[in-house]
């Protein structure tokens, strides 16, 4: 059985990054929202947690922009090797956006609670290297079942409660993506306690 990826998004700080590398992660997500700063600034803070990952730890950029140009320069600001689209974006940016990033891989949201969720997995089936379902409660992860068979793409389902850990991880998806919240809100011991669950389940 293949192993369970784990993501930990919202990371703050270099030091922060350490102790997710630490804990096990495979990728760490970079979420712009994390820091009170704007702009380069902020840029430049999420290139340097990218830059001090060693190199089998993937940065991958959070980011809401709807254009594949905005997306692009995001992606390049911020030294990601990875980008997940917090919103369904046109089926239409995507083939500019494959060709602007060059090879860098594509993680498209989708919320799973959503009545179009079914048409919106058909639609990026194509198109997106891998698909993220953000979890939200026990009946988003019944959702999630049906959605992960329909894909035929790796999935990362993202967590905010520990507690749906079990049940997320019994679906096998490709990774569990632990969502940090708030700025300032990172939780070493809660990790800790997370991963340990991650490592038994």
């Amino acid at each position: 059985m293949p192993r369970l990826r784990l993501m930990i998004s919202g990371i703050a700080s270099r030091e922060q990054a350490g102790m997710a590398v630490e804990a096990g992660a495979d990728a760490i997500g970079l979420d712009p929202t994390a820091f009170p700063q704007a702009g380069p600034e902020g840029s430049e803070m999420l290139a340097a947690i990218a830059l001090g990952l060693p190199p089998a730890v993937t940065p991958v950029l959070i980011t809401p922009a709807l254009t594949a140009g905005t997306v692009a320069q995001q992606v390049d600001a911020s030294a990601a090797l990875a980008v997940r689209l917090a919103r369904p974006i046109a089926a239409g940016e995507y083939p500019g956006l494959k060709r602007i990033i060059r090879g860098r891989k594509i993680i498209q949201s989708i919320d799973p609670g959503g009545t179009d969720a079914e048409v919106l997995v058909e639609a990026y089936a194509s198109l997106a290297d891998a698909l993220h379902l953000h979890v939200g409660s026990g009946d988003d992860l019944s959702a999630c079942r049906r959605l992960i068979e329909l894909a035929g793409l790796p999935c990362f389902l993202g967590l905010t409660e520990p507690a749906l850990l079990p049940t997320a991880a019994a679906l096998r998806p490709y990774a569990i993506d632990l969502q940090l919240t708030g700025v300032g809100n990172f939780d070493a011991p809660a990790l800790g306690r997370f991963t340990a669950m991650l490592a038994a389940s």
